[in-house]
């Protein structure tokens, strides 16, 4: 791994969210260099109650170019404390929008970070679809709990499909690092057409010195995302690897069922996300 892209929000106070520190960390553990696109995509959560006292109110609040210069500053302060080398890369494209913009960027990076704060909502979800789908390369959402990197305990979601096959070659890096892989495959939800592949990528893992486990179970009354979730919430996992399945328009984007389950969980541990 030898660069990790971060996507933010401009921040209005002195804190970073989860993605940054997590994607700093990530970033260290491996040696690799942290790029950072800074962009406005939610409308700003605080708006400063009329008052007629203080007519000046409203320009207290930061302008939107004061909030991508302070959390440049903070990212590249953060990134220097780290001893990581950091890039912060412009969005003054004129001819990309900005979901066009983070799908170029993560085409030549490792992996993409990017905070999650609840379920999946556009326009962010908007964003997540375009770079999963449309550039090629995996992206880890991670909520605001998980606020340091950690993968020594990895469950991966195995359902032998082509997506599932891709995040675990994409997630390779961080599953030879683990000291835990549980290889995971819900069924009852649809049939494999090679059920025993689950122990085969054990075998295979294990040419990586991965050591890995296979384990089955039944989701009963759960949805399939909301089963791998609290079954890696059990296995007290730091990261659940998944693939990431779409089809349709791109305009009307169909997700797979475990993928749709996910965007609309308010997730608490970080998620692999390939397609």
């Amino acid at each position: 791994m030898k660069d990790v892209l971060i996507f933010l929000s401009p921040t209005s106070g002195d804190l970073l969210p989860a993605g940054a520190h997590y994607g700093l960390a990530l970033a260290h553990a491996h040696g690799a260099d942290l790029s950072a696109l800074i962009a406005e995509i939610e409308p700003l959560n605080v708006v400063p109650e009329p008052d007629n006292m203080r007519a000046d109110a409203a320009n207290a609040l930061p302008s939107p170019t004061g909030r991508l210069a302070k959390t440049a500053d903070l990212v590249s302060a953060a990134a220097k404390s780290a001893k990581v080398s950091c890039e912060i890369l412009g969005t003054g494209s004129g001819c990309l929008s900005l979901r066009e913009r983070a799908i170029c960027s993560a085409q030549v990076r490792d992996v993409l970070i990017v905070d999650v704060f609840g379920p999946l909502q556009p326009p962010r979800k908007d964003l997540v679809d375009g770079a999963l789908f449309g550039s090629g390369r995996p992206l880890i959402l991670v909520p605001q709990g998980a606020r340091e990197f950690s993968a020594l305990r990895i469950v991966v979601a195995w359902d032998a499909t082509p997506s599932a096959v891709r995040a675990v070659h994409d997630a390779l890096p961080l599953l030879e690092r683990a000291r835990d892989v549980t290889v995971l495959s819900v069924f009852e939800d649809k049939p494999f057409s090679m059920p025993d592949t689950g122990d085969a990528l054990c075998r295979y893992l294990a040419r990586w010195n991965v050591a890995a486990t296979f384990s089955a179970i039944n989701r009963g009354e759960l949805d399939i995302g909301t089963a791998l979730l609290t079954h890696a919430r059990r296995k007290r996992a730091d990261l659940l690897v998944m693939g990431g399945f779409a089809h349709g328009f791109e305009q009307e984007l169909m997700l797979g069922s475990a993928t749709r389950d996910v965007y609309r969980t308010s997730i608490e541990l970080p998620v692999f996300l390939s397609h």
